[in-house]
């Protein structure tokens, strides 16, 4: 187990799922997840050339569920899937850069609805990418329309808030957002290089991060979560780390840089059954592959266990926050 301390707090790794597959158990070029309460993941790959555009149900415990969703234009299917959210009852949210809409289906996978076409009106979208449900709305980053979108989630409009910019309150490519504990909206700044909060009516809250702040830094902000502590973690998809800031006062408190170790379940099952890789990692370096490789999205449980989704090495490396931190825990 590899710890990483910082300022009373303690992140333990705890281990790796996925692998890189085209089907089945596996990602490929995944881009967001979503976690639902009963311990099952929702995972929005892309594909090369979007061929394998797909969403990839699983539980945490590493079985594989099922596919949702395929490659195309039409009902249920995706060019460039980038965000994806469940709701309370295990409905499945899909944003589309390229065909400006949000899919929805069932838990099941049965198509329901699309909501949202191409534009820069009210309830129109424009390359949406991050997205989550508030109660019984969705929150999306509206992103060449550089502005988030609060709609319901038969697509009707409710309220909006941004433009492009560089001030408090505007933005430029916001990509990944998330809620606190407090409702507001944390939104990645792609373009800004940094993290807005807002409140749930878009008022302008705090700054985190920037492109010249020196240690805490972010090069290109792609996704953001917030743990039950209030802790904001921010996966900085240029600069291959994970960048954790203090809620109060944004003070900047480690960088996660992972710890993979050991391959995923499904990764040792592929390698185990090829006897030239077997002989090939014996001899290799395989230190490079420990790290995160272009994290761009994280989900974080009601244990506060981190799920930090890598875009080029396919796979999910999980942190365990520790509780009740003690010096004497650590070292014992």
């Amino acid at each position: 187990m590899l710890t990483t301390v910082a300022t009373g707090r303690v992140w333990d790794h705890s281990h790796v799922l996925g692998m890189y597959a085209q089907t089945g158990q596996g990602f490929y070029a995944p881009v967001d997840m979503a976690l639902a309460p009963n311990g099952i993941a929702y995972v929005a790959c892309r594909g090369g050339l979007a061929l394998f555009a797909r969403i990839t149900k699983m539980h945490v415990d590493h079985e594989f569920i099922k596919e949702i969703g395929s490659q195309g234009y039409g009902d249920g299917q995706f060019i460039w899937p980038t965000g994806v959210a469940v709701d309370s009852e295990e409905n499945v949210y899909v944003t589309d850069d390229f065909l400006h809409r949000i899919a929805v289906f069932d838990k099941d996978g049965a198509f329901l609805r699309n909501i949202g076409s191409a534009g820069n009106g009210d309830g129109q979208l424009k390359a949406p990418a991050g997205i989550k449900v508030d109660k019984d709305n969705l929150v999306v980053a509206d992103a060449q329309n550089h502005r988030v979108q609060v709609l319901d989630k038969q697509g009707r409009f409710i309220r909006k808030w941004g433009s492009q910019g560089d001030g408090n309150d505007q933005l430029n490519m916001p990509w990944g957002l998330c809620l606190d504990n407090d409702g507001n909206v944390l939104v990645a700044d792609w373009g800004n290089r940094r993290v807005q909060k807002f409140t749930a009516n878009g008022e302008y809250l705090a700054t985190y991060g920037g492109a010249s702040t020196g240690p805490g830094e972010l090069n290109r902000p792609s996704g953001v979560a917030v743990d039950s502590e209030g802790d904001i973690y921010v996966t900085d998809w240029n600069a291959d780390a994970v960048n954790i800031y203090d809620p109060n006062d944004g003070r900047f408190l480690i960088g996660l840089t992972g710890n993979a170790r050991e391959p995923s379940p499904w990764a040792k099952t592929l390698i185990s059954a090829n006897p030239d890789m077997i002989k090939a990692r014996r001899i290799a370096d395989l230190s490079e592959e420990w790290g995160f490789r272009r994290p761009i999205a994280l989900g974080i449980d009601g244990n506060d266990r981190i799920y930090v989704l890598e875009n080029y090495r396919h796979r999910i490396q999980v942190y365990d926050k520790v509780k009740d931190y003690t010096e004497h825990a650590l070292n014992a």
